[in-house]
């Protein structure tokens, strides 16, 4: 995929959008509604079909069929800074944050009564990301430690701190690879777990959780790794309120991250 010929570009980002192109054949599927108008640099509109034509034809004339870097797109007559702009704006939301808003706005769950919050950490350096990804012990401490951060940030006691370290120090780690929808259906079941009996829509929350692990689908490496931390009790972080046990992380192998999910229903 794309090597760092664009630094102020996440390279994430760039793979994002390589695959996009890469795996459109057509110019209906470059212009499918993902490709949108960045509104932040005034009033104007997304592609349209001559350049998505001509980035095609480009892409077809390249060894493969496909682009390696995002250069080659870069590069192509008429793709300049506003369409960058534009294909930054539409491929540029992380998982996390898109996972968090579609949550909301499908009213799966309703922000007033059930705050939902993620802490996301990348690591840019691939063999630093690859060294606590592959291993339990290092993903381990590497959560304790920013768990530790988070707390001093939020000024959470340092007895409550101290009690959620140690759960994490001693906690057995369960871990679902989304290679199969295991990962989607156990995050589905956590949210479950806070509101059991009067719960209202488990097809929505796992379509939620589905697309979650789909985010990064078309891109290479694609996949997302749950890990659930055994025993962890959320104890200030954000306000106690109706929380199952257990801290749910997410290792991002197409954005090299690692996400922690907190949350509680105020019912």
């Amino acid at each position: 995929m794309s090597t760092n010929s664009h630094p102020n570009i996440p390279l994430w980002i760039q793979n994002r959008i390589i695959s996009f192109f890469n795996y459109a054949r057509n110019v209906s599927m470059v212009l499918d509604g993902t490709i949108k108008d960045d509104p932040s640099d005034g009033e104007g509109s997304a592609m349209g079909a001559t350049l998505a034509a001509r980035i095609l034809r480009e892409k077809n004339a390249l060894p493969n069929r496909r682009f390696t870097d995002f250069e080659q797109i870069d590069n192509i007559r008429g793709v300049g800074e506003g369409t960058i702009q534009d294909l930054v704006y539409s491929f540029g939301k992380s998982a996390d944050e898109t996972f968090k808003k579609a949550m909301y706005d499908s009213g799966t769950i309703y922000e007033a009564n059930w705050p939902l919050e993620y802490f996301r950490f990348t690591i840019e350096e691939k063999d630093a990301f690859t060294t606590i990804a592959q291993s339990n012990e290092n993903l381990n401490q590497f959560i304790i430690d920013k768990v530790g951060i988070v707390c001093s940030e939020k000024n959470v006691e340092v007895e409550k701190r101290d009690t959620m370290i140690a759960e994490l120090s001693n906690a057995y780690i369960d871990n679902y690879s989304n290679s199969t929808p295991a990962a989607a259906y156990a995050l589905a079941l956590w949210f479950y777990e806070f509101d059991a009996d009067n719960w209202f829509s488990w097809e929505g929350i796992q379509e939620q959780t589905v697309q979650y692990f789909d985010h990064n689908s078309n891109t290479y490496p694609w996949f997302m790794d749950l890990y659930f931390f055994k025993g962890f009790i959320n104890r200030g972080i954000i306000n106690p309120g109706i929380s199952p046990e257990d801290l749910p992380v997410i290792v991002n192998w197409a954005e090299q991250s690692i996400t922690f999910w907190v949350s509680a229903l105020y019912d």
